[in-house]
């Protein structure tokens, strides 16, 4: 069946139905001790499965003519064969062949970036199009070292638990945090003065800027030991999603028509506001030791508030408003 004559919408939502039913099937089977994966692998198994399928449509709508809504209809289409040769290499032993089928994932997120350079040609130079659009294109660095964990691959003499927690990060912070980010901006943008224009574009080039700052920083942090850089960008990315989760609060909210989604959006919003806090202290206690908060610690709260609150809840809130404005 040609890709034009699908119901792409219908499509996806299955896919997404799909993925949470597996990812509901995963969680069951560490709980009884059927399957021995760690938190992190489970959280970015939730980026693959549902993540990642919830946000594309956001970003490029499928419908019209042209090499952008063509790639977003090609990205849809093929999320879900990615998702299962991706989803099982986080199953698999670390190895030649965890990595080959992690290798399938990295290849889906180039088609994701492709697409995210067209909407940048595309964008006019609005900062919220250029957020959704480097949303796409940080996604292969992601996959990138997606590839390096599932392959047992150590670049630099960087630690298995430090490749994977860049891969989180990418899939996350970087993926999801810029979405929401551009979302958030385009909806309130027609509204601004010429003040909090200037603002605005401020907090979104910090946006865009910030995950490679991070990456950067950890980096200097492991071949330095010196954690000024590192702890400087996290500090940053934390105050511009606190800006962006204050703004959300503010400004769409109260005028989402979608009662749920109202509820998911302030929820998520909320939540990442105590998420980058933590991810502040964090940083600040790295560089300065004057206290000190342990990566576990910081997995069981930031890693899964994340996923599961900012990410899950808030691309599903805005999921439920485009429906609703759809209708």
């Amino acid at each position: 069946m040609p890709i034009k004559m699908l119901d792409l919408g219908r499509y996806n939502r299955l896919s997404i139905a799909l993925g949470s039913a597996v990812v509901a099937l995963v969680s069951l089977a560490r709980w009884l001790g059927w399957l021995s994966l760690d938190d992190l692998q489970f959280i970015l198994l939730l980026a693959l499965a549902i993540i990642v399928p919830l946000a594309v449509p956001l970003i490029v709508q499928p419908g019209g003519q042209g090499p952008l809504p063509t790639l977003s209809r090609l990205a849809i289409l093929v999320q879900p064969l990615a998702t299962f040769i991706g989803g099982v290499s986080l199953l698999q032993a670390r190895g030649p062949l965890a990595g080959a089928g992690a290798t399938v994932w990295l290849l889906y997120t180039a088609l994701l970036a492709l697409a995210g350079l067209f909407l940048v040609h595309h964008s006019g130079c609005q900062l919220a199009d250029i957020c959704l659009a480097m949303a796409l294109i940080y996604a292969p660095i992601g996959g990138v070292w997606l590839v390096q964990d599932r392959g047992g691959i150590q670049p630099l003499g960087f630690s298995q638990a430090t490749v994977l927690l860049t891969a989180v990060h990418f899939h996350y912070i970087a993926f999801v945090g810029l979405v929401i980010t551009g979302l958030t901006i385009r909806a309130i943008q027609k509204r601004q003065r010429a003040v909090q224009r200037t603002f605005y574009s401020t907090v979104c080039i910090c946006m865009i800027a910030d995950p490679l700052l991070v990456a950067v920083g950890i980096t200097l942090t492991h071949l330095t030991g010196v954690h000024a850089v590192e702890s400087g960008a996290a500090v940053l990315l934390a105050v511009c999603l606190i800006i962006i989760a204050l703004l959300s609060l503010h400004a769409v909210v109260p005028v989402v028509s979608s009662a749920a989604a109202k509820v998911l959006l302030a929820v998520a919003s909320s939540a990442v506001v105590f998420t980058m806090l933590l991810a502040a202290a964090y940083a600040l206690g790295a560089a300065t030791h004057a206290w000190t908060i342990t990566i576990p610690q910081m997995i069981a709260t930031h890693g899964w508030v994340n996923a599961l609150v900012f990410g899950l809840c808030g691309l599903v809130g805005w999921q439920l408003e485009h429906k609703q404005r759809a209708v």
